[in-house]
């Protein structure tokens, strides 16, 4: 076992409490502006008429701060994941940007813009501490993800008051990335002391409970149908916004175009058919199918407002309306299995939230916290039920364990067959290379950032057809190893 430095441990300590601070506030402001912009668009709404405008002057302002104008949770996550820093100029922004498309009347929510917002917070705060790892056998490791790992955690915490949840929830975003997990205590310490003060002062997301029935073999299998459903939806939805997003990067990389044509067209859907109930975050709509008195499809009209705005490139996050699409999904289920509405409300925002996110734990921890431990054994049920007939690929790319799928089948190659095996991964870390070349250099603006994105894209595609090529020498590989080469003592003979 590594020595463990005791300095350090003082010193992650020390930055988790400030961190846990600084991340309720942030929530508790994210709240307060976000409460505001929904009441006053509610009051005037006339507003839906700027959100063209609105849309791009949140475009402009991430312009201004030098921030990726397609930036997005996906993004940070994936910084975390390649401990690469957040800038300190996206808490700001999301703030700013969210605020924006909620005052037009936009489908987004706050809570992926608090995971943002913590994120970035998270290098602010730590930067001061010069944070080293806790274990001596891990000095020179990067720190960069794993604090803004933490404030991302802690920031959400305070939000939902769910501080088991949000831990897990980074932990699984990671990838259970190393210097994420060996940092846990700090970061669970973080979680709950942004929850203690959001709690104290009683601003955040606050979602009506529901009264948790007896255990039942009927109410399993109300379980497993609405987590079959939720599954289903959960995939299409993330599909959805990543499927328009990548068209309209096939199109044109100009974002100011798209997001005066997401807002013309919500515009037009709100005021032709009076939906202005379906914009903002959802939480009026996520009451009403708690309460058990939702409109019955009112799912797919949220899930479609959600996806304009997102797949748009409004600014704001995907969280509550996920949320808000799960419940009406689960109180409309009622009509396939007759149960009670709040209940089937509860059990599919748990279920189509693990469906999206691919985080497991996180969304079955998530629901207890928010509705109460005694729903345990039905959110269990529908957990496993979506995770296992959901997509492998959610809003934020392969889950944990996919990913941990993937490791362990690269590390059976390499024993298989090791000199393919280096290959392949060579030219997959080229093309990945290449990306994160144009990343880095994509603060110039006009042609030039174009030009080298493009370029990117067509090396990437080379690479990709490469690493075919090689993925078909290693299936075979396989195949002589499990069959040919299964009673030869050295393994099998290296392919042709």
């Amino acid at each position: 076992m590594s020595a463990i430095d005791g300095k350090q441990v003082a010193t992650h300590g020390l930055f988790a409490l400030c961190m846990g601070a600084v991340a309720a506030l942030a929530s508790i402001v994210l709240c307060l502006c976000v409460t505001a912009v929904y009441n006053l668009y509610l009051a005037h709404w006339w507003l839906i008429f700027l959100l063209p405008a609105l849309g791009c002057l949140s475009l402009w302002l991430y312009h201004r701060a030098q921030l990726p104008l397609d930036m997005s949770t996906r993004h940070v996550v994936d910084s975390i994941r390649s401990d690469r820093p957040v800038s300190p100029l996206l808490a700001p922004g999301i703030l700013a940007g969210t605020c924006l498309s909620i005052l037009g009347g936009a489908s987004v929510g706050k809570e992926a813009g608090a995971l943002q917002m913590g994120a970035s917070l998270g290098n602010v705060v730590g930067r001061p501490f010069k944070l080293k790892p806790v274990h001596a056998a891990d000095m020179g490791e990067p720190m960069d993800g794993y604090a803004a790992a933490t404030g991302m955690a802690a920031t959400f915490a305070a939000l939902f008051f769910a501080p088991l949840g949000s831990m897990m929830f980074v932990l699984e975003l990671s990838r259970y990335k190393r210097s994420v997990v060996k940092h846990g205590a700090s970061i669970l310490l973080a979680c709950f002391v942004a929850y203690a003060i959001a709690k104290t002062v009683g601003i955040g997301d606050i979602i009506p409970t529901v009264a948790a029935p007896a255990l039942s073999w009927k109410l399993v299998g109300e379980c497993l149908i609405i987590g079959v459903l939720g599954a289903l939806g959960g995939a299409l939805f993330s599909k959805g916004v990543d499927g328009l997003q990548q068209l309209t990067r096939r199109i044109s990389r100009n974002y100011y175009i798209w997001v005066i044509a997401g807002g013309v067209i919500v515009m037009a859907l709100t005021l032709a058919f009076g939906w202005a109930e379906y914009g903002g975050t959802g939480g009026n709509l996520l009451a009403m199918a708690l309460a058990g008195t939702q409109p019955t499809w009112g799912f797919l009209l949220k899930a479609g407002f959600t996806i304009l705005a997102l797949g748009l490139w409004f600014k704001g996050g995907e969280i509550m309306p996920t949320f808000t699409i799960g419940a009406l999904l689960g109180a409309s289920c009622i009509v396939v299995t007759g149960g009670e509405a709040p209940y089937s409300a509860a059990i599919g925002l748990v279920a189509f939230f693990t469906a999206e996110s691919r985080c497991p734990v996180a969304a079955f921890l998530m629901g207890c916290e928010i509705f109460g431990w005694q729903f345990a054994p039905f959110f269990a049920i529908a957990v496993a039920t979506s995770f296992a007939f959901g997509r492998d690929v959610g809003m934020y790319g392969r889950g944990a364990y996919s990913a941990m799928r993937t490791f362990s089948r690269r590390a059976f190659v390499r024993r298989a067959n090791p000199a393919v095996a280096a290959e392949a991964e060579a030219v997959a870390n080229a093309a990945e290379g290449a990306v994160r070349r144009a990343e880095r250099q994509g603060e110039d603006d006009g042609r030039q950032q174009e030009h080298r994105l493009r370029a990117a894209e067509t090396f990437v595609s080379a690479k990709l057809s490469e690493y075919y090529a090689l993925t078909s020498r290693l299936e075979g590989a396989l195949e002589q190893l499990h069959h040919g080469g299964a009673d030869q003592p050295g393994g099998p003979k290296e392919s042709k």
